[in-house]
Parts: C-alpha cells; structure tokens; sequence
C-alpha cells in the first residue's frame, strides 16, 4: 500500500501510515487513485469510518488554526479545525508538508470520548517517501517516479 501510495501523489515527500493499532483499532478499506490516497480506521468504541486518513498534494486549511506540530512531526506545518465535540466528536487535522498534505478527518459516533483521539494519534505515523522509493529499489529492482526518483512522464 505504500508503494501504491507513494505513485498516488508522486510529489510528496511524506506518507501516511499505520505504525501500531491501539487495542479495538482496525483498517476499515483504502482507496487509492490518482492524485489521492485515503484509508479509514474503524474503532469498536468511535465506530465504523471513525478516522478517515487522505494523502493529497495540496488541501485547503482556510478555516482551520495553525498548531505547533509534535515532535515526531518534524517537517510539517499542523492545523486544527474542530467541528464539534457533542453529540459526537468530529474534527479535521492537516499536516502540509513539501509536496503534499496529510488530512486526517475524525467523525467519532454519538457517546464517543474524544480522548479516542488521542490513541488514533498514537496508531498513525509518517513515512519518507524516499524510504518506500529506497526499499522498491533495492527489494524490488524497480525505480517509483516522483520526488527523490526519476521524473513521472506525461
């Protein structure tokens, strides 16, 4: 998926994925087209599609707020933008980066403790690309075009 990721938006420099599920986490399905890559987390307690994770090369943040980012998220400018907390928890996070931007789209169900939030943030992570264009290479023998590789034609 990341491979197929990394070809969905060639320019960016950052992928998202999944580094460990917290218990009651799970994938829920992936889509991935051109100029898009988006995958969602179901949640025994937020619910079925309760964070939805889209990779693009650009995304509007006009009504969010610029946050610091966290430490692991050396090299992206992070924005907030809550939508409400009752009766159920709903938010957008943007992470812009070069060539690209990360939205992670929460929608808990009704009842849901927002604090679910907190170990979503925990499951997910970013990758280099240049590590997935690394790894096709040497695992693989294949070249990936993009950045950090050879120019994608047309």
């Amino acid at each position: 998926m990341l491979v197929l990721a990394a070809q969905s938006v060639p320019d960016a420099t950052l992928i998202p994925c999944v580094q460990a599920f917290p218990s009651g986490w799970s994938v829920g399905g992936s889509e991935i087209v051109d100029g898009r890559m988006t995958f969602w987390l179901n949640s025994d307690r937020a619910g079925i599609h309760a964070l939805e994770v889209d990779l693009t090369s650009s995304c509007d943040v006009s009504g969010a707020v610029e946050v610091a980012p966290a430490p692991d998220e050396t090299g992206t400018r992070r924005y907030e933008e809550p939508i409400s907390l009752r009766p159920s928890y709903s938010g957008n996070r943007y992470y812009l980066f070069s060539g690209g931007c990360i939205t992670y789209r929460y929608r808990f169900r009704a009842g849901a403790s927002t604090t679910l939030a907190l170990e979503a943030d925990e499951a997910l992570s970013f990758t280099p690309r240049a590590v997935v264009v690394a790894a096709v290479e040497h695992d693989l023998g294949l070249s990936l075009c993009g950045v950090g590789a050879s120019p994608c034609a047309g």
